[in-house]
């Protein structure tokens, strides 16, 4: 369906020769399995045919992140903040965009691995900024945030949910808002709930460190 609809330029195409001539490239989107350069999808969607406008619905969509990521670590009040430099994913519409409709307003972490974090607990990520920028951890002792602050360069972030129209410039994973695209049918049997999930990952060992799921409220 992808390849039908979209121009094969902006399909699997390797965005850190595009974008970054020394190859280094932090942030990556994927449709499916393939490599894309985002914004030229969003730009696509924009002036596409009416008869277009749905090609994308429903389609898996993930970004991955890596290499931006500053831990601070504070040993006095045991909190953990892992900071991305310029934010993460945002060419996604993680949350709702209107306030009494139905749809995702945070995320909520669903799982800490222990070796890492040992008691830690995880903060919310709420709707207060466009892009991801902080993950918080309490109830850390001195000899996890160590563990942590050794993993700096190997942490990688992974976003995952469906494409569910578009809002604002960017491509939304929900059907909650004022929308420019709409994904007029539910698509791929997932009805008007798009489940959005997050991984935190050591990119060196490919375990998973943490997990969050989005929650839908109104």
């Amino acid at each position: 369906m992808l390849m039908k609809w979209l121009p094969l330029y902006i399909i699997i195409i390797s965005c850190c020769l595009i974008i970054d001539h020394a190859g280094h490239c932090s942030e990556t989107y994927h449709i499916g399995n393939n490599r894309v350069l985002l914004y030229k999808i969003i730009n696509w969607w924009y002036d596409c045919l009416p008869e277009e406008s749905n090609a994308l619905c429903g389609l898996t969509v993930k970004c991955r992140s890596r290499d931006d990521t500053q831990v601070v670590y504070n040993e006095t009040e045991m909190i953990l903040r892992l900071q991305i430099d310029g934010g993460f994913a945002g060419q996604f519409s993680i949350f709702k965009q209107c306030e009494p409709c139905l749809g995702p307003s945070h995320l909520k972490c669903t799982w800490l691995n222990k070796k890492y974090f040992g008691k830690g607990e995880a903060a919310i990520i709420s709707n207060d900024f466009q892009a991801i920028r902080i993950f918080t951890i309490k109830n850390i002792d001195k000899y996890h945030g160590q563990i942590i602050q050794n993993l700096e360069k190997d942490i990688e972030f992974e976003l995952e949910g469906s494409i569910g129209g578009l809002l604002n410039g960017r491509v939304a994973l929900h059907r909650a808002g004022d929308f420019i695209k709409t994904c007029s049918t539910p698509s791929h049997g997932l009805g008007d709930s798009l489940p959005i999930s997050l991984k935190i990952i050591n990119s060196n060992t490919k375990e998973i460190l943490a997990t969050y799921s989005a929650i839908m409220e109104k």
